[in-house]
């Protein structure tokens, strides 16, 4: 129950929240900055879910919308994410990197991305998927990202402008892909568990 209210709290505070629940109560532990762009929030909630997770390790995390995020010397490791609009990140994510491309080439950073191209999996979708994650890591050349992944986004039409819809109706249309949420938070999860370990480098701890 405690859980569902510290969400419900982070959502309407445009999730931004610092230290939540089950995160580290160390002043020392590891500070992980998640920014994100989002144009209807459903990159926001995945942000939100890496949150989450990364906070059932030893670390202290704060979410915000890239355009809250001023400075990220004070983070000892930095997610982006951003939903991908014509075959690449929102315009404020890309300069996001460019603007504070010499504090991230110090510290662990990861990149994720949303797109309805994995709303269906196979062979071509997943091809799409490295080709955006490869634009993503030629953003900077100073930074080089420990791990880039892309998620199935949120098809709702109920938050478009008449224009949007009317476009991406017809993009759908011809992917074959209905309206409705194909977030699969396990993968979500999963994968925030386990870039933790990149961005820490505890995974070559685990190797040595």
């Amino acid at each position: 129950m405690m859980k569902t209210q510290k969400r419900k709290e982070s959502t309407i505070k445009k999730w931004h929240f610092h230290n939540p629940d089950p995160g580290s109560k160390n002043k020392d532990s590891f500070k992980i900055l998640i920014a994100f762009a989002s144009q209807f929030g459903s990159t926001g909630e995945v942000a939100e879910a890496i949150g989450d997770a990364l906070c059932q390790q030893d670390c202290t995390v704060e979410i915000k919308w890239i355009s809250d995020v001023n400075q990220v010397d004070a983070y000892d490791a930095v997610i982006v994410g951003s939903a991908i609009q014509y075959d690449k990140w929102m315009p404020e994510a890309v300069d996001f990197v460019k603007t504070h491309q010499k504090a991230l080439s110090s510290v662990p950073v990861a990149y994720f991305f949303t797109c309805l191209t994995l709303a269906k999996k196979n062979t071509k979708t997943e091809q799409q998927a490295l080709v955006y994650a490869d634009k993503l890591r030629a953003i900077s050349s100073q930074v080089v990202p420990v791990s880039v992944q892309g998620f199935a986004g949120v098809v709702d039409f109920s938050k478009m402008s008449f224009l949007t819809r009317m476009m991406l109706k017809a993009v759908t249309t011809v992917n074959g892909v209905r309206e409705g949420d194909y977030r699969e938070w396990d993968a979500i999860h999963a994968w925030a568990r386990s870039v933790y370990f990149k961005l820490s480098n505890e995974e070559s701890k685990v190797l040595e």
